[in-house]
């Protein structure tokens, strides 16, 4: 499911251009931000408004609180498609506790369901349910959330979008349209070969674009 922002005037949010015209006070906004407050979602655009209002109106921010959750993904920098997941990480100690805590937590949703993924050779748990008009994925690992691929992409991408501008933004969401995902359209950019997901990571290290 999706929530479709109202359609306006030029200067607000229009979803058949796929994009906004908030990008001054967006980039004021992202300029600075501390990812683990979902306050600066409140702050964007309007579909970005109405996540922070899924995200904390479902309450999963206080639930997983112990797990560090974070959103991650396309809607904190702003490259999502209409339907885009709502992702949050979380860090985990004991994969039974927080497998147990996530599925009796997410059961009171619609169309929740639990997976047992390995990803890059270490497990992961992935919770996903239906709050608010969005569908959510909630992904745990035994890694702190900031060394995980998820979190060191955006930030990476949230870089990359802010030195390069709107225009590149832009080529970013045409990519995605196209059925690339975020990382791939980013390294199709970029002109990063091979694996698009390590690929980013040379640039996070200062070795890439």
């Amino acid at each position: 499911m999706q929530i479709l922002a109202k359609i306006g005037t030029p200067g607000k949010y229009c979803p058949s251009s796929g994009r906004l015209d908030y990008i001054c006070r967006q980039e004021n906004m992202m300029a600075k931000r501390n990812w683990f407050d979902i306050a600066y979602l409140r702050e964007g655009d309007p579909l970005q408004q109405a996540v922070y209002e899924a995200i904390h109106g479902s309450g999963i921010m206080e639930k997983l609180a112990a797990y560090t959750p974070v959103p991650a993904g396309s809607y904190p920098i702003g490259v999502y498609l209409p339907g885009s997941d709502i992702d949050i990480i979380c860090c985990f100690n004991d994969r039974d506790m927080f497998y147990h805590e996530l599925a009796l937590y997410i059961q009171a949703f619609n169309k929740h369901s639990m997976t047992i993924k390995t990803i890059r050779e270490m497990p992961g748990v992935i919770g996903r349910f239906e709050y608010g008009g969005f569908e959510f994925e909630v992904f745990g690992q035994a890694l702190n959330v900031e060394r995980q691929y998820a979190f060191r992409h955006m930030l990476v991408e949230h870089r990359l979008l802010q030195e390069r501008g709107d225009g590149f933004r832009r080529e970013v969401i045409a990519l995605k349209r196209k059925g690339l995902s975020t990382e791939e359209a980013f390294a199709s950019l970029l002109g990063i070969e091979g694996d698009p997901y390590e690929g980013l990571l040379k640039a996070e290290a200062g070795q890439g674009p």
